[in-house]
């Protein structure tokens, strides 16, 4: 059975659990040992973790590339050492004098590209070390900022001093981080007290499984009705449609013309190579310079059935 499992998940992520627990339980329910996902959500999170299974692991680098959204609930006046509400309250304030439009200004300050500063209570590793096992030590350290891109922001409800916030933002983007500079910007501190991301990329919440029915259908061997195909993982990037020699080809590594029917795809700098019975069997790469793409990541596991 675990062979046979290849494809993605869209897990709709409980609160109160780790991105680890969730893998070890689509682990232990498939059979599965290649399981892996596409970003951390914090244990106290909840929403879209885009899981993958068997040989979709290969291609969850670039759906870590796609944007994501989320709703938060940010409260005013309090600030942590966490940022969010699992640490220890740093200060606060009896009353928020703080308005719609304030809000709206400071968010302002914050839309596009910035330097975030990763909090100490992350999953980032330094030499090795990941920051939350410094950070529970009472180990903290200069973290080196980050370019990440706040697209938009915008206020869905507000009765002070809950905040709460529709986000959608760059890979790497921390908003524990924004909630804490929010609160900086305002004057009158700030934490995250919830948190549910809403989209990566195509995958929406709308469209995420419960992590009980996944374990549930996996354990009784009906994984075709939870699993996304690998030829639609990367939606919308563009599918190059091979015919039998371009497809011998890209399977031996040789790259092939940015021409005729594959000219219209360099708008983009990566693609999927498709058979002629849609089966993927590569990610590609657009070389600009030389016209051609090169195949990037070839899928063996799909020869088998091409051959």
């Amino acid at each position: 059975m675990a062979q046979s499992i290849n494809g993605i998940i869209n897990v709709n992520k409980p609160p109160g659990i780790t991105s680890m627990d969730v893998i070890r339980r689509i682990r232990r329910a498939s059979g599965v040992r290649r399981v892996g996902h596409s970003g951390t959500l914090d244990p106290l999170a909840s929403g879209v973790m885009v899981v993958a299974l068997g040989v979709a692991a290969r291609l969850l680098e670039y759906v870590t590339e796609f944007n994501k959204s989320y709703a938060a609930k940010i409260e005013l006046g309090k600030s942590t050492d966490t940022y969010d509400g699992e640490g220890e309250i740093l200060s606060s304030e009896l009353k928020v004098m703080v308005s719609d439009s304030d809000v709206r200004s400071a968010i302002q300050t914050f839309k596009g590209t910035q330097s975030q500063i990763p909090p100490m209570h992350s999953a980032i590793k330094v030499n090795g070390i990941k920051l939350y096992d410094l950070a529970r030590k009472g180990i903290t350290i200069d973290r080196a900022p980050r370019l990440v891109n706040l697209y938009d922001a915008y206020i869905s409800d507000f009765k002070s001093p809950e905040l709460d916030l529709q986000i959608t933002c760059s890979k790497g983007f921390y908003v524990r981080t924004f909630a804490n500079d929010l609160g900086i910007q305002l004057g009158c501190g700030a934490y995250l007290k919830e948190l549910v991301r809403t989209s990566v990329g195509k995958f929406n919440i709308e469209d995420s499984l419960s992590l009980d029915f996944i374990e549930t259908n996996l354990q009784k061997n009906k994984s075709r009705i939870l699993l996304q195909k690998l030829e639609t993982v990367l939606d919308p990037i563009p599918k190059l449609r091979l015919d039998f020699d371009e497809t011998k080809k890209v399977q031996n590594g040789i790259s092939i013309p940015a021409v005729g029917n594959h000219t219209a795809a360099t708008d983009s700098h990566i693609a999927m190579a498709l058979t002629e019975k849609e089966k993927l069997i590569a990610v590609m790469r657009l070389n600009e310079e030389e016209l051609i793409w090169k195949p990037e990541k070839v899928f063996h596991d799909q020869m088998q059935k091409i051959n």
